[in-house]
């Protein structure tokens, strides 16, 4: 029988002179050990005291309430990283996302002097598993926490977002819900092999121009909402804030449209994310902003 570990982690912004760069120094561990049946066996829960900078942003302050006195009194993060490491022993990890993950490297190489997480294992992305089973995962839009929280009537009330600990035991609430053991499987990665951390830190990248031969051009075309029909393009397609759109009618259903596409190359390959939104909402700047937001 496998067990597993929820693991969320708390960071702060820092200006790192190193690299010369900003980094998620993080600040915070929370974790949560349970079986195959949900039975909970243990939980984890450690402050880090911040070595980069000395005193927690206002933002992440009013998130997650925790005071620059509290941390002054946390274990350095090599501490804690090995009180984790004995605690996760051989389950299997589980981050809502995996910029937990990535966090974790981006320490790993300043605190410990390695790129990698030695005794990581097995791993699943929690959040890519909802998203599944929740029929989301092709929306073009990460789904945080908090949405998958709402969506599986969950209730939060008892619960701090943005306390790791706490968003480890919400996280543990959408995976009980969601619950299917060969889904589960098919999802678990091998940590071992170089692949995973080639993958976790490769670059996402935009792609601008439609000349560009991994861009096909049978992808340019967007379908009605309604009729599911493919609609006629009526404008020229024009490139704005990383994506391209265009208007289009739907002679089936009589209406008009602004559809976007954007195309991002992805370690598996280019992904193609289409949207449709009301031609009116091109005037509105607040609205634009929203949904560019949508797509990135």
């Amino acid at each position: 029988m496998n067990n597993f570990v929820i693991l969320d982690l708390e960071w702060n912004g820092a200006y790192y002179k190193g690299t010369d760069s900003f980094i998620n120094e993080i600040i915070e561990f929370g974790a949560v050990k349970f079986d195959e049946n949900f039975k909970i066996i243990d939980c984890f829960s450690e402050l880090v005291k911040p070595k980069i900078s000395k005193k927690i942003s206002g933002k992440i302050k009013r998130l997650t309430k925790i005071t620059n006195k509290e941390l002054s009194k946390g274990r350095k993060y090599r501490d804690v990283l090995e009180n984790f490491r004995k605690f996760l022993g051989n389950c299997i990890l589980l981050t809502w996302s995996t910029s937990d993950i990535i966090a974790l490297i981006e320490n790993n190489k300043i605190f410990i002097n390695n790129d990698r997480i030695p005794f990581l294992k097995k791993y699943i992305d929690l959040q890519k598993y909802c998203e599944i089973c929740l029929g989301k995962e092709k929306q073009g839009s990460q789904m945080g926490l908090n949405k998958s929280v709402e969506l599986l009537g969950i209730n939060d009330g008892e619960y701090n977002f943005h306390r790791a600990l706490d968003d480890s035991f919400l996280s543990l609430e959408c995976f009980k819900k969601l619950y299917d053991r060969k889904k589960v499987e098919s999802l678990i990665q091998d940590c071992t092999k170089d692949e995973f951390y080639d993958k976790l830190t490769f670059k996402n990248v935009i792609l601008c121009d439609l000349d560009n031969p991994i861009i096909d051009k049978n992808d340019m075309f967007i379908s009605c909402e309604q009729c599911s029909k493919k609609a006629e393009q009526t404008t020229e397609w024009q490139f704005k804030n990383k994506s391209y759109r265009a208007n289009f009618y739907c002679p089936n259903c009589d209406i008009e449209f602004q559809g976007r596409i954007q195309f991002k190359l992805k370690y598996e390959g280019v992904s193609v994310i289409k949207k449709i939104y009301p031609i009116c909402e091109e005037n509105s700047e607040e609205n634009q902003n929203i949904n560019d937001a949508e797509l990135q």
